[in-house]
């Protein structure tokens, strides 16, 4: 090879490198945010077929008596609504928790929060989501908590967090597919147009 012909690879080298690596450096994703990525993907799957066997209905629509969580909904215990799911991903309970969530035992709670709200209807609505949300700084307490768009929810920054003071997490829609998102909750759901949703946040 002459001179210039080595010069040109390096020159093509270089060039691809240049573009690339804005992909890589501002990539938001951890191994951790991507399974929890991928465990939402499951219990969004596992809803879908808990729906199809009961008249398009979610867990929380449907009577314990029926395999549902219905009357869970005055309890103010938001794991007891993914248990009704347990078949539906083969008792793997490591499904219901984020890798990253330290705070939560595997087989006691659940670490993502979920709408009782939601539908199979509602194609673009939440279904559920990373658990670690905050609202004026204060960490959302476990129980139900009403999403609103004239609230700003956050996540907390325990989680997904590469960098000191970023606050991300992911959500699953409806139609079962899962984002990660950097900006808050109540941004996605005036851009979305969502109704207001009661989540169930363990």
């Amino acid at each position: 090879m002459t001179l210039v012909e080595v010069l040109v690879v390096l020159g093509l080298v270089l060039i691809f490198a240049f573009l690339l690596l804005p992909a890589f450096l501002s990539s938001p994703k951890s191994p951790c945010s991507i399974q929890c990525m991928n465990n939402q993907k499951q219990i969004g799957l596992a809803l879908s077929v808990f729906a199809a066997d009961h008249d398009g209905r979610y867990p929380p629509q449907v009577s314990i008596t029926n395999g549902g969580s219905f009357e869970f909904l005055v309890s103010n215990s938001p794991a007891l609504h993914f248990q009704s799911l347990s078949n539906y991903v083969f008792r793997n309970w490591r499904v219901f928790r984020c890798p990253a969530d330290d705070a939560r035992q595997p087989l006691r709670n659940v670490g993502y929060f979920l709408s009782v709200d939601a539908t199979p209807r509602m194609t673009n609505g939440i279904l559920a989501g990373d658990r670690n949300l905050e609202v004026a700084g204060q960490p959302v307490k476990p129980g139900f908590f009403m999403l609103t768009t004239n609230a700003t929810v956050r996540w907390t920054r325990e989680l997904h967090s590469k960098a000191k003071g970023t606050q991300s997490g992911s959500i699953l829609f409806a139609d079962t597919h899962v984002e990660f998102l950097r900006t808050n909750l109540s941004a996605v759901v005036q851009r979305r147009g969502l109704a207001p949703a009661r989540l169930a946040v363990p």
